[in-house]
């Protein structure tokens, strides 16, 4: 008696739940899906896949109209306004139609969502299948939890939801490498010693990715008692897409600079600008002037003649140089 009694009372609660649970969701309109070189089996397959996954999502109440056999129907996809009145003759709030394009070894699946009676478009995307029908699975799970949550395909992403094309490495263009020499000249200003250019010269190698340029060079020079050794990398934004193109950027130099005084090392940085000849040809001319600011400082020296001869002091006084920077360059 009282066994009968619960399963009574457990299937009248049964019984009033189970309206509330339908009527929680929202009513959509599943169409059958239509495509372009996709064989019927499998745009019936990707109907149910796709009801599974809103299913799951627990947000919808599915219905449907009737399947079509007719290979016609299926490649045609409905528009706008034929969504929409599908939607208010079953009743739902919204129309989900799903379009597969098929070409050579991949295919796209686009969903739309169409709003009842206006035919509005709420929400639509697409993604790229190229894992052949196995991953049509994991597309409608990444769509229809796109869909629930209003975000992008590509940000709606989860763990077990990665397609195969994206986890393929990203396509490169290839940059034009060209290798150089060329000769430098240094304007030092707020040196340890007298004023006096300090002539170099070095390799650089130049990377023109079209949109920007980079460089690196090693340099040494020296002369009149004075010493450059440096290593350094520059990027260039040039103003045109031409042979002939002017440039502007920076570069970060690693360097040894002896000025007259004790010599000091660190970084060195150079607002720079020049102009580029030659870049469509396999040879290049190039030519800049940039000032470079010294992050570190020199100490100065003197000497003093004593009665036991001569000797250098080292002042306490460091001097950041600064100054102009000449560049011509021959790349190949």
């Amino acid at each position: 008696m009282k066994k009968t009694l619960c399963v009574t009372v457990l299937g009248s609660l049964m019984c009033l739940l189970a309206p509330a649970v339908h009527a929680a969701g929202l009513t959509i309109a599943l169409l059958p899906p239509t495509g372009d070189n996709v064989a019927p089996q499998i745009l019936s397959a990707s109907r149910e896949l796709l009801k599974d996954h809103l299913l799951r999502t627990g947000a919808y109440n599915i219905v449907e109209p009737p399947p079509s056999n007719d290979p016609a129907a299926m490649a045609i996809e409905p528009s706008p306004a034929q969504a929409a009145a599908t939607a208010v003759a079953l009743g739902a709030a919204q129309a989900v139609a799903v379009r597969i394009t098929h070409i050579g070894s991949s295919a796209r699946v686009r969903l739309t969502v169409y709003a009842a009676g206006s035919g509005q478009i709420l929400y639509w995307d697409s993604l790229a299948v190229t894992g052949g029908p196995d991953e049509l699975d994991t597309v409608f799970q990444r769509l229809a939890h796109a869909m629930e949550t209003g975000k992008p395909v590509r940000e709606a992403a989860e763990i077990d939801t990665v397609t195969d094309k994206e986890m393929q490495n990203l396509g490169r263009r290839q940059a034009n490498k060209t290798f150089g020499v060329h000769l430098l000249s240094l304007f030092p200003f707020n040196t340890a010693g007298s004023f006096k250019p300090l002539p170099g010269g070095g390799l650089f190698w130049l990377y023109d990715a079209r949109s920007w340029m980079a460089d690196f060079a090693f340099d040494i020079g020296g002369g009149s008692g004075q010493q450059l050794y440096s290593a350094s990398i520059g990027g260039y934004y040039p103003v045109l897409r031409e042979d002939f193109t002017p440039y502007f950027g920076a570069l970060v130099r690693w360097a040894y600079m002896d000025f007259g005084g004790a010599g000091a090392g660190g970084l060195s940085l150079q607002p720079t600008a020049g102009i580029l000849l030659g870049r469509l040809s396999s040879v290049q001319l190039r030519a800049d002037v940039g000032w470079f600011f010294n992050t570190f400082g020199e100490y100065g020296t003197a000497t003093v003649v004593g009665a036991q001869g001569q000797t250098t002091v080292t002042s306490t006084t460091r001097h950041y140089a600064n100054g102009v920077v000449l560049t011509v360059g021959i790349g190949f």
